[in-house]
């Protein structure tokens, strides 16, 4: 490595490298947060007729498209459900030894990684950490103005717009007109907080590593 190869492109390259250990199991496989999308998606389609009912005089295809939002919103977050459900009762059963075998090879991987790093210039880790933090903050500040914090609840505003378009089986006229705008306006804004939220995480991720290093080396 050398000095011109400090990147974020380069740090997200090799954190990427990195074995995951244990706790790879509870990465979600693309094909499933494909299925979120989809579900997220159908939430919307489904109660966007009970929306439109109160402009355009009331359709047969508003009763279709409704009932096909549900369907899709129940197929697209039945994998997710089932593979968290199965998840979370087997670590909960022996989260111990689990939580002691991460800990352990993340801390051999993260040494691995801080003194690659500690190669580097002092004065170039101090940058770096000085624009993640920036960035972080800005994220932080970005994500307070658009979502306010709903990035706190969790999958919370998503199980309520779920329930919103699974509590009348698809049917326009017995969803109130506000409660279907919220429960899309949920659905919008739990995507958004769940992007950003990542976004921050993984500057916060960059930060420590390059703290971490930097300590090393004894800035």
């Amino acid at each position: 490595m050398t000095d011109r190869e400090l990147s974020f492109a380069e740090l997200e390259k090799r954190i990427c490298a990195m074995p995951e250990g244990p706790a790879s199991v509870l990465n979600t496989p693309r094909w499933i947060a494909i299925c979120n999308v989809v579900g997220m998606f159908g939430i919307v389609i489904g109660l966007m007729p009970s929306v439109l009912i109160k402009f355009l005089e009331p359709q047969m295809w508003m009763v279709y498209m409704a009932r096909a939002g549900v369907w899709a919103a129940y197929v697209g977050f039945a994998p997710y459900m089932l593979r968290t459900t199965l998840l979370v009762a087997s670590n909960l059963w022996r989260w111990k030894a689990e939580q002691v075998k991460q800990l352990d090879h993340d801390l051999v991987e993260f040494r691995k990684l801080n003194r690659e790093l500690a190669e580097f210039p002092k004065e170039l880790l101090e940058e770096h950490v000085r624009f993640a933090q920036m960035i972080q903050a800005r994220l932080t500040s970005k994500l307070g103005l658009l979502v306010g914090s709903l990035d706190k609840l969790g999958v919370i505003p998503l199980l309520i717009a779920l329930g919103i378009v699974l509590r009348d089986y698809g049917d326009p006229t017995a969803i109130p007109t506000w409660l279907a705008v919220l429960g899309m306006f949920l659905v919008i804004t739990y995507l958004i907080a769940w992007v950003a939220a990542h976004m921050r995480l993984r500057v916060q991720l960059y930060e420590t590593v390059l703290s971490e290093a930097l300590e090393r080396k004894g800035g």
